[in-house]
């Protein structure tokens, strides 16, 4: 449906007339042209009518596009719900980028194109230096900001994995202080979830497993808000670091992993904890 159309139905629905709807925002006659089609909304302006009919900005774009989410936004959705490199599933949402391409040019959707590539040849052939360039470009201009926000910090995470130990404390460092400026905000604790469980993982790849736990240990701490997927991870890599550490009880933490998966009939996400826990604890490491 039209965005005027949708407006005209939900203030309808909430019984408000167009000029409570209106009122110390935009004239009534300028909202009556926007219900009609025949007027943009600016975009402040959308926000606070969107607050008058309690509703958010999201939930009436959600409305409007028939209640589903638009393909842009979940394709970017899609991407940023991945917990491991996952070949099949990047192939899928690479191959829909490019098809997005094709109609449309879209910074957002190329960059997660690149991404998807370089993880697929992270995947494919562990060419490290061949992914880095690939995406090298998205990492330049991030540099530069002053200050990130969510969707350059989700860029960021995807990319972390890419780089030296060093660069990607630095930059989560950065982002976990930028991420106080977020602590009001609903997803903020899944953010530091993410980053905090990434530089674990680079940490456990350095061999250095005591600061891997430390990070695994406070984060563990207030696990309420965890999604089963980041305490499966969590309890999978804990475990690996105990068992690199000689700890006598790191059976238990990957046991409640293949629990947690289990109960959740996570079968993919269970056979790739099991490898990463064997390839981590081989003695050969």
């Amino acid at each position: 449906m039209e965005f005027g159309t949708i407006l005209k139905e939900i203030r309808l629905n909430r019984g408000y007339s167009q000029l409570n709807v209106s009122h110390k925002i935009i004239s009534q006659g300028a909202y009556s042209k926007i219900e009609a089609g025949t007027r943009d909304l600016a975009a402040v302006d959308f926000i606070k009518i969107a607050k008058r009919l309690n509703l958010t900005p999201d939930e009436i774009e959600f409305i409007s596009n028939g209640y589903e989410h638009n393909t842009k936004r979940q394709l970017i959705k899609s991407f940023f719900k991945l917990n491991y490199n996952d070949p099949e599933k990047l192939n899928q949402i690479k191959e829909q980028a490019m098809n997005y391409l094709k109609i449309a040019d879209d910074v957002e959707i190329r960059e997660v194109y690149l991404l998807c590539e370089a993880q697929i040849i992270i995947s494919d052939t562990e060419d490290f230096d061949k992914a880095r360039k690939l995406i090298e470009p998205i990492w330049l201009r991030l540099k530069t900001y002053d200050q990130w926000y969510l969707h350059d910090m989700r860029l960021i995470n995807m990319m972390l994995i890419l780089y030296p130990l060093d660069i990607a404390i630095a930059f989560t460092q950065r982002v976990l202080t930028r991420l106080e400026d977020y602590k009001a905000h609903d997803d903020v604790e899944q953010y530091r979830d993410l980053y905090n469980i990434n530089l674990a993982l680079l940490f456990i790849k350095a061999g250095r497993y005591h600061e891997a736990l430390q990070l695994i240990e406070n984060r563990l701490k207030n696990r309420k808000h965890m999604t089963y997927t980041m305490l499966a991870l969590n309890l999978s890599r804990r475990a690996i670091c105990k068992k690199k550490l000689n700890f006598t009880d790191s059976y238990k933490d990957h046991q409640q992993a293949k629990n947690v998966l289990q109960a959740y009939e996570a079968t993919d996400l269970l056979l790739r904890i099991e490898e990463e826990y064997n390839k981590y604890t081989s003695t050969n490491l």
